[in-house]
Formats: structure tokens, C-alpha cells, sequence
């Protein structure tokens, strides 16, 4: 093909260096953040590795001053709370079995997170109603399963073969005269 008959192609979308540089340390941040998040929140729990979160500070603190340099401004508080935002599983359809299951599972995560920050500053209002939120979801689960329960012995019954009735033929029918 000749040159003049090559196509013309345009360029409709271009990324600088730039922005894929800071793209590349918003990366560095949020797993950065991530990372020292769960610890913490192991640690709070009775596990993971109290003598990295000092290090895994710096780690955050670290990628924010290199993304600075990058993007000539700081992290933003979105991306901030975008990285370590718990992402849920996709409920399919909340009217099922398992979608009402993960909806309670969910409220029980949100109210338990709730009542550990709130017991790390003593804030009594905000531990009651992180309570409130897990013992509503617990609620919410038990008729669940207690729904599940009913249907299923409903199904079980509605399985059995009907009971025949046997007329005794031992038994002579006695008729009271008055």
C-alpha cells in the first residue's frame, strides 16, 4: 500500500508521562495504605504484626511525599478512602436466601468496625450504636434462618405420603340405647 493511501490515524485519547507517573504512585499509596490498615485492624483484633505499623507508616507517608513530587499535589482524601473502603461481594438478588444472608453479614462487619474504633476512644454513644447495627443484623439473620427452617419442614411434610386411616375390623360397633 502506498504511503498516500495508508489511513489516517488520530491519536484521541494521550496519557503524559505525568499523569502515568502519578498514576503509578496513587498505586504505591493505596497498596501502602491498604496494607497498613490491615494490619491495624488485626492488631486491634488480637493478631497481625504490631511491630510493622510503625515502618508501614512511613511505607504511607513515604509514597505520599513521592506522589507530591509526581503529581505536584497531595493524595486527595477520596482516593485516600477509596483504597481502604471494604468492597462487598455482589448481591445478585436481595430477595434470596443469600443475598438477605450477605446484607446481615454486611451490617455485622459495619456495626463491629464501628463498635472496635469507638471502644479505641471510649465514645459510649457511637460503641451503642455500632451494637445496635450488629444485634439488628443478628436479628435479621435468625429469621432468616428460622424462615429457611419453616420452609424447609413445610416441604418435608408436603413429601411424606398421606397417612391411611385403617377402620379396626377387631372392634365391634356398640350402639348405646337410652
Amino acid at each position: 500500500m502506498p504511503d498516500d493511501e495508508k489511513p489516517k490515524f488520530k491519536v484521541v485519547a494521550e496519557n503524559s508521562q505525568t499523569q502515568i507517573d502519578t498514576g503509578f504512585a496513587q498505586q504505591i499509596v493505596d497498596q501502602a495504605l491498604v496494607e497498613l490498615a490491615a494490619n491495624i485492624i488485626r492488631v486491634v483484633r488480637g493478631a497481625g504484626r504490631p511491630e510493622d505499623i510503625v515502618g508501614q507508616c512511613a511505607d504511607v507517608l513515604n509514597a505520599a511525599v513521592s506522589f507530591d513530587k509526581k503529581a505536584g499535589r497531595w493524595v486527595s482524601p477520596y482516593s485516600i478512602a477509596s483504597a481502604i473502603h471494604l468492597e462487598h461481594d455482589q448481591i445478585e438478588d436481595y430477595e434470596t436466601f443469600r443475598g438477605l444472608r450477605q446484607l446481615a453479614r454486611r451490617q455485622m462487619i459495619r456495626g463491629s468496625l464501628q463498635v472496635a474504633a469507638s471502644r479505641l476512644l471510649d465514645q459510649r454513644l457511637q460503641i451503642d450504636k455500632g451494637e445496635r447495627e450488629m444485634d439488628d443484623a443478628f436479628a435479621d439473620l435468625e429469621r432468616l434462618y428460622e424462615e429457611l427452617r419453616k420452609e424447609r419442614a413445610a416441604k418435608a411434610r408436603a413429601a411424606r405420603p398421606a397417612a391411611v386411616k385403617k377402620k379396626s375390623a377387631n372392634k365391634p360397633k356398640t350402639r348405646v340405647k337410652l
